[in-house]
């Protein structure tokens, strides 16, 4: 009988921890850094793996005011982006060599009929080598303009 709780407690433990990593890698956050575009500073996630880019900015509530998530390419390309699970608008800066090639202003998130599978793909008309997500407004209060330069601090 003592054996079969040892057993048991063993078990309970193996898998409580086993659950605790599983968690723990799921939430772990990706690399940050700090950028400057135009005059402002933001602090940026850097969404580099193919899950990190998929992801995005998708199920968060909010971003800090001058936060945002940059997406970088290996190679220049027209990359689709959708709002999928999206909470907020945002602005999306298309960069190509760390010049800003293209802006869209308030990127709408979806409406709730959409927002598992959005319709509208937002993408640039050019290749390029970087997405900056950011703040529906961010661009335009900031000033922010085609050809400024991206500078990684």
């Amino acid at each position: 009988m003592k054996n079969k709780i040892l057993i048991i407690v063993i078990l309970i433990t193996f898998i409580s921890l086993a659950i605790l990593m599983v968690n723990k890698l799921k939430t772990q956050k990706i690399s940050q850094t700090k950028i400057v575009l135009g005059r402002k500073t933001l602090r940026v996630e850097i969404a580099k793996t193919d899950e990190e880019k998929e992801r995005g900015l998708s199920g968060r509530k909010s971003l800090c005011e001058d936060c945002g998530m940059l997406f970088i390419f290996d190679k220049p390309g027209v990359y689709p982006f959708w709002m999928r699970k999206m909470y907020f608008d945002i602005d999306i800066i298309w960069i190509r060599d760390n010049k800003v090639a293209e802006i869209v202003y308030l990127a709408k998130a979806p409406d709730s009929s959409e927002f598992e599978a959005p319709k509208t793909l937002y993408q640039s008309k050019t290749p390029i080598d970087k997405v900056l997500e950011v703040n529906a407004g961010w661009v335009e209060k900031n000033g922010i303009k085609i050809g400024d330069e991206l500078i990684f601090k």
